[in-house]
C-alpha cells in the first residue's frame, strides 16, 4: 500500500471514530521575509509548511519536523499564532467523507539549512510546488490560513 493509500485509510478510521486530524503549520521568518510553498489550490497563491501531528508528537515537535521535511530548514519556535478548524474531503474504498482538521500555526525563525544550503527538498512537494520567500504583506493577502481564519502575524 502506498503512503497516500495508508494516509487515506488512517483518515477514514479517524472519521469512523468521530475524531479529528491534529495538524501544525509554520510561518518561517528569514531575513525579514517569510518562507512559503507555492500552491495551486483554489484562489490562494501560497501555503504554509506543515502537516499532521504524528502519534506521540507535540504540535511543536511536529511543526519543526515538517519545516525540515518540506523546506530543508531548521527553525526555532517564536510563538503560537493561534488555532483554526476546517474540513477536508476524502474518499476511501468508494466512500466519500469529510473530516475535521484542528490546526495550530506557529511563528518560527530560521536557524540553519538542513542537508544543503538550498530551500526546499526533492521529494514531498518538488513536482507540484516550489519554495519561495515573500513579504509580510504578500503573506497576509495570499495565504489561505491568514485570510480565511483571521490569523494575525504579530
Amino acid at each position: 500500500m502506498s503512503y497516500f493509500e495508508e494516509k487515506v485509510k488512517r483518515l477514514y478510521n479517524l472519521y469512523k471514530q468521530n475524531k479529528s486530524i491534529k495538524k501544525a503549520y509554520a510561518v518561517v521568518e528569514k531575513d525579514g521575509n517569510y518562507i512559503c510553498l507555492t500552491c495551486d489550490k483554489g484562489r490562494y497563491k501560497y501555503c504554509l509548511a506543515g502537516g499532521s501531528i504524528e502519534e506521540g508528537e507535540s504540535p511543536e515537535t511536529a511543526v519543526l519536523r515538517e519545516i525540515l521535511e518540506e523546506l530543508n530548514v531548521n527553525a526555532e519556535i517564536v510563538k503560537s499564532l493561534g488555532f483554526f478548524e476546517y474540513f477536508s474531503s476524502w474518499e476511501y474504498n468508494g466512500k466519500k467523507f469529510d473530516i475535521k482538521n484542528e490546526a495550530e500555526i506557529f511563528l518560527t525563525r530560521f536557524v540553519s539549512f538542513g542537508d544543503n544550503e538550498k530551500l526546499g527538498l526533492e521529494g514531498e512537494f518538488s513536482s507540484i510546488t516550489k519554495t519561495i520567500k515573500i513579504s509580510k504583506e504578500e503573506m497576509l493577502a495570499n495565504v489561505a490560513e491568514f485570510v480565511s481564519f483571521g490569523i494575525k502575524l504579530d
